[in-house]
Protein backbone atom coordinates (compact mmCIF):
# COMPACT_ATOMS: atom_id res chain seq x y z
CA UNK A 1 0.00 0.00 0.00
CA UNK A 2 1.35 3.49 -1.13
CA UNK A 3 0.12 6.99 -0.12
CA UNK A 4 0.94 9.91 -1.98
CA UNK A 5 0.62 13.55 0.25
CA UNK A 6 1.12 16.30 -2.10
CA UNK A 7 2.03 19.32 -0.43
CA UNK A 8 4.69 19.90 2.39
CA UNK A 9 2.50 22.57 4.65
CA UNK A 10 1.42 21.77 8.38
CA UNK A 11 -1.58 19.59 7.36
CA UNK A 12 1.12 17.80 4.48
CA UNK A 13 3.78 17.32 6.95
CA UNK A 14 1.23 15.70 9.88
CA UNK A 15 -0.22 13.58 6.88
CA UNK A 16 2.58 11.91 5.92
CA UNK A 17 3.56 10.97 9.19
CA UNK A 18 0.16 9.24 9.95
CA UNK A 19 0.31 7.83 6.75
CA UNK A 20 3.71 6.55 7.79
CA UNK A 21 2.31 4.61 10.52
CA UNK A 22 0.28 1.77 8.24
CA UNK A 23 1.69 2.35 4.86
CA UNK A 24 4.72 1.13 4.09
CA UNK A 25 5.57 3.53 0.78
CA UNK A 26 4.42 6.93 1.80
CA UNK A 27 5.66 9.80 -0.90
CA UNK A 28 5.90 13.38 -0.30
CA UNK A 29 5.84 15.83 -3.03
CA UNK A 30 6.62 19.25 -2.54
CA UNK A 31 8.62 22.73 -4.23
CA UNK A 32 10.63 22.78 -1.27
CA UNK A 33 13.70 20.53 0.01
CA UNK A 34 12.02 19.30 3.80
CA UNK A 35 14.41 18.36 6.45
CA UNK A 36 12.21 17.73 8.90
CA UNK A 37 10.91 14.79 7.01
CA UNK A 38 10.63 11.70 9.16
CA UNK A 39 12.56 8.94 8.34
CA UNK A 40 10.83 6.49 5.94
CA UNK A 41 9.40 8.61 3.76
CA UNK A 42 10.35 9.35 0.61
CA UNK A 43 10.47 12.84 -1.03
CA UNK A 44 9.58 14.00 -4.31
CA UNK A 45 10.47 17.83 -5.53
CA UNK A 46 8.86 18.98 -8.51
CA UNK A 47 10.97 22.36 -9.90
CA UNK A 48 7.62 24.46 -8.90
CA UNK A 49 3.79 24.23 -8.84
CA UNK A 50 3.10 24.60 -12.48
CA UNK A 51 1.02 21.86 -14.21
CA UNK A 52 3.57 20.66 -16.24
CA UNK A 53 6.07 19.76 -13.81
CA UNK A 54 3.69 18.76 -11.02
CA UNK A 55 2.60 15.55 -13.28
CA UNK A 56 6.33 15.36 -14.56
CA UNK A 57 6.89 14.67 -10.52
CA UNK A 58 4.18 12.39 -10.06
CA UNK A 59 5.13 10.48 -13.17
CA UNK A 60 7.79 9.01 -11.82
CA UNK A 61 6.07 7.45 -8.45
CA UNK A 62 4.27 4.09 -8.84
CA UNK A 63 0.51 4.83 -8.47
CA UNK A 64 -0.95 4.81 -5.42
CA UNK A 65 -3.97 3.20 -3.11
CA UNK A 66 -4.57 6.79 -1.27
CA UNK A 67 -3.83 10.25 -2.26
CA UNK A 68 -3.92 13.55 0.12
CA UNK A 69 -3.60 16.94 -1.79
CA UNK A 70 -2.74 19.62 1.27
CA UNK A 71 -1.92 22.54 -0.90
CA UNK A 72 -3.20 25.89 -0.75
CA UNK A 73 -2.77 29.85 -0.03
CA UNK A 74 -4.55 32.08 1.66
CA UNK A 75 -2.30 35.52 1.64
CA UNK A 76 1.16 36.20 1.46
CA UNK A 77 3.28 39.07 2.09
CA UNK A 78 1.57 41.17 -1.17
CA UNK A 79 -2.12 40.11 -0.51
CA UNK A 80 -4.28 39.81 2.04
CA UNK A 81 -8.09 38.63 1.86
CA UNK A 82 -10.63 40.81 0.57
CA UNK A 83 -13.26 42.51 2.72
CA UNK A 84 -15.17 44.47 -0.12
CA UNK A 85 -15.42 44.14 -3.72
CA UNK A 86 -13.45 46.76 -4.33
CA UNK A 87 -10.50 45.03 -2.63
CA UNK A 88 -10.45 42.71 -5.82
CA UNK A 89 -7.06 42.45 -8.26
CA UNK A 90 -6.58 40.01 -11.11
CA UNK A 91 -3.09 39.45 -10.21
CA UNK A 92 -4.51 38.02 -6.47
CA UNK A 93 -7.65 36.09 -8.33
CA UNK A 94 -4.91 34.63 -10.32
CA UNK A 95 -2.52 33.42 -7.67
CA UNK A 96 -5.30 32.08 -6.05
CA UNK A 97 -6.45 30.04 -8.36
CA UNK A 98 -3.05 28.21 -9.67
CA UNK A 99 -2.65 27.55 -5.96
CA UNK A 100 -6.42 26.39 -4.98
CA UNK A 101 -7.27 25.23 -8.12
CA UNK A 102 -5.13 24.23 -11.23
CA UNK A 103 -2.74 22.73 -8.46
CA UNK A 104 -4.59 20.27 -7.42
CA UNK A 105 -6.73 19.14 -11.00
CA UNK A 106 -3.66 19.03 -12.27
CA UNK A 107 -3.10 15.85 -9.57
CA UNK A 108 -6.10 14.58 -10.31
CA UNK A 109 -5.62 14.54 -14.09
CA UNK A 110 -2.33 12.52 -13.64
CA UNK A 111 -4.27 10.30 -11.73
CA UNK A 112 -6.99 9.93 -14.38
CA UNK A 113 -4.43 9.04 -16.73
CA UNK A 114 -3.14 6.32 -14.83
CA UNK A 115 -6.16 4.82 -13.41
CA UNK A 116 -7.38 1.38 -14.94
CA UNK A 117 -11.23 -0.07 -13.98
CA UNK A 118 -9.34 -2.33 -11.32
CA UNK A 119 -7.47 0.09 -9.27
CA UNK A 120 -8.50 1.09 -5.81
CA UNK A 121 -7.69 4.01 -4.50
CA UNK A 122 -9.23 6.76 -2.12
CA UNK A 123 -8.29 10.52 -2.63
CA UNK A 124 -8.82 13.67 -1.00
CA UNK A 125 -8.22 17.09 -2.17
CA UNK A 126 -8.04 19.67 1.34
CA UNK A 127 -10.49 22.43 0.41
CA UNK A 128 -11.89 25.20 2.69
CA UNK A 129 -15.45 25.63 4.18
CA UNK A 130 -15.73 29.12 3.04
CA UNK A 131 -15.75 27.33 -0.82
CA UNK A 132 -19.33 26.26 0.08
CA UNK A 133 -21.23 28.64 -2.28
CA UNK A 134 -24.84 27.50 0.39
CA UNK A 135 -22.64 28.00 3.60
CA UNK A 136 -21.38 31.56 2.40
CA UNK A 137 -23.19 34.48 4.74
CA UNK A 138 -20.31 36.35 5.37
CA UNK A 139 -19.04 37.28 2.32
CA UNK A 140 -15.70 38.37 1.52
CA UNK A 141 -12.40 36.17 1.14
CA UNK A 142 -13.07 36.71 -2.92
CA UNK A 143 -9.93 35.00 -4.47
CA UNK A 144 -9.88 32.48 -1.27
CA UNK A 145 -13.68 31.83 -1.59
CA UNK A 146 -14.22 31.34 -5.52
CA UNK A 147 -10.84 29.06 -6.03
CA UNK A 148 -11.99 27.00 -3.33
CA UNK A 149 -15.46 26.63 -4.76
CA UNK A 150 -13.72 25.92 -8.00
CA UNK A 151 -11.84 23.10 -6.97
CA UNK A 152 -14.87 21.63 -5.15
CA UNK A 153 -16.75 21.66 -8.47
CA UNK A 154 -13.73 20.08 -9.97
CA UNK A 155 -13.39 17.41 -7.44
CA UNK A 156 -17.51 16.75 -7.58
CA UNK A 157 -16.92 16.60 -11.76
CA UNK A 158 -14.33 14.09 -11.31
CA UNK A 159 -15.79 11.85 -8.43
CA UNK A 160 -19.01 11.77 -11.31
CA UNK A 161 -16.77 10.78 -13.83
CA UNK A 162 -14.95 8.39 -11.84
CA UNK A 163 -17.80 6.20 -11.21
CA UNK A 164 -18.47 5.46 -14.84
CA UNK A 165 -14.70 4.69 -15.39
CA UNK A 166 -13.10 3.95 -12.46
CA UNK A 167 -15.73 2.24 -9.73
CA UNK A 168 -12.95 1.52 -7.38
CA UNK A 169 -11.50 4.80 -7.20
CA UNK A 170 -13.16 7.22 -4.60
CA UNK A 171 -12.60 11.05 -4.49
CA UNK A 172 -13.50 14.27 -2.12
CA UNK A 173 -13.05 17.52 -1.14
CA UNK A 174 -12.01 17.74 2.53
CA UNK A 175 -12.51 20.77 5.43
CA UNK A 176 -9.73 20.37 8.11
CA UNK A 177 -10.99 22.74 10.19
CA UNK A 178 -8.98 26.01 11.60
CA UNK A 179 -5.66 24.24 12.28
CA UNK A 180 -2.35 25.90 13.91
CA UNK A 181 -0.48 26.56 10.38
CA UNK A 182 1.46 29.55 8.59
CA UNK A 183 -1.49 29.92 6.49
CA UNK A 184 -3.91 30.40 9.19
CA UNK A 185 -1.60 32.43 11.82
CA UNK A 186 -2.71 36.09 11.17
CA UNK A 187 -6.44 35.23 11.44
CA UNK A 188 -5.82 33.08 14.78
CA UNK A 189 -6.91 36.10 17.09
CA UNK A 190 -10.47 35.83 18.32
CA UNK A 191 -11.00 32.15 18.03
CA UNK A 192 -13.22 30.23 20.08
CA UNK A 193 -11.30 28.16 22.73
CA UNK A 194 -10.55 24.26 21.53
CA UNK A 195 -11.00 25.85 17.98
CA UNK A 196 -8.01 25.91 16.65
CA UNK A 197 -6.12 22.27 16.15
CA UNK A 198 -2.64 21.12 16.09
CA UNK A 199 -1.67 19.88 12.78
CA UNK A 200 -1.55 16.07 14.00
CA UNK A 201 -4.74 16.31 15.19
CA UNK A 202 -5.73 17.98 11.78
CA UNK A 203 -3.84 14.64 10.33
CA UNK A 204 -5.95 12.22 12.56
CA UNK A 205 -9.27 13.69 11.64
CA UNK A 206 -8.59 13.77 7.96
CA UNK A 207 -6.67 10.33 8.19
CA UNK A 208 -10.38 8.88 9.44
CA UNK A 209 -12.15 10.75 6.63
CA UNK A 210 -9.51 8.66 4.08
CA UNK A 211 -9.95 5.61 4.94
CA UNK A 212 -13.35 5.56 4.98
CA UNK A 213 -13.52 6.58 1.16
CA UNK A 214 -14.74 3.55 0.49
CA UNK A 215 -18.04 3.42 -1.08
CA UNK A 216 -19.45 4.69 -4.32
CA UNK A 217 -22.06 6.90 -2.02
CA UNK A 218 -18.94 8.17 -0.35
CA UNK A 219 -17.11 9.83 -3.65
CA UNK A 220 -17.69 13.31 -4.80
CA UNK A 221 -18.93 14.27 -1.21
CA UNK A 222 -17.29 17.81 0.73
CA UNK A 223 -16.10 16.00 3.76
CA UNK A 224 -16.03 18.04 7.40
CA UNK A 225 -13.38 17.46 9.67
CA UNK A 226 -15.80 15.82 11.70
CA UNK A 227 -17.03 13.31 9.11
CA UNK A 228 -19.94 15.26 8.32
CA UNK A 229 -20.69 16.23 4.76
CA UNK A 230 -20.62 19.78 3.91
CA UNK A 231 -23.36 21.53 1.14
CA UNK A 232 -21.50 22.36 -1.63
Amino acid sequence: MSTWIVGGGAIGMAAATKARQTDTNVYMVSSQTQPQLPSGITHQRTADWQWHNVQTALNSLPLPTRVVVATGMLSNGEQRPEKRVEDVKPDALLAAFQANTLLPMAVLQHLTSRLSRQDKMQALVVSAKVGSIQDNRLGGWYAYRASKAAINMLVKTTAVEWQRRFPLAAVGSYHPGTTDSPLSQPFQAGLPAGQLKTPAEAAEHLWHVLTELNTADASGQFWNWDGTVLPW
